[in-house]
């Protein structure tokens, strides 16, 4: 009896062994399974973030930090998307002018802010309008001649 009670908790002890060592098995490769699928979700979560902020539209904002950076061919490209976007907003026609102006692209400037002069008009407008047009004539008659451009950045 004594030996049967024996084997049974020798039995025991054997199936209690088996269970532990399949279990540090099943741990040993399921902890760096999961491991694994972090570190691949991580990164596709980052590409994917990554992709979206590449896809964001670009607003003004852009536009005007372009002009600052001196990039004035960007400036104007991401402010004629955002025109063809909103044409009826006076701001932005007088922001692509601007940009226009820089680039020294007077007939693009004059007709953007006389659209902005259209849409809203403003004294500011209508000077700068003005002074554009006085520059294009003064151009026309002297073309050699290359005119102070100071009087032409709009005052903010």
């Amino acid at each position: 009896m004594i030996l049967a009670e024996l084997r049974k908790i020798a039995a025991w002890a054997e199936m209690q062994r088996k269970i532990s060592k399949w279990m540090l098995i099943a741990m040993a490769i399921f902890i760096p399974v999961i491991v694994v699928i972090g570190v691949v979700t991580e990164r596709k979560v980052k590409t994917e973030l990554d992709e979206i902020r590449t896809v964001e539209r670009p607003d003004w904002y852009d536009v005007d930090r372009c002009m600052r950076l001196g990039e004035f061919d960007k400036a104007i490209r991401l402010g004629e998307e955002l025109i063809a976007r909103t044409p009826q907003y006076p701001e932005g026609h007088r922001r692509l002018a601007t940009a226009y102006l820089a680039a020294g692209k007077l007939e693009k400037a004059r007709e953007h802010y006389a659209e902005a002069f259209r849409l809203f008009p403003s004294d500011e407008n209508q000077r700068v309008l003005a002074v554009i047009e006085r520059r294009l004539r003064s151009s026309a008659s002297q073309p050699n001649q290359s005119g102070d451009s100071a009087d032409l950045s709009p005052q903010h």
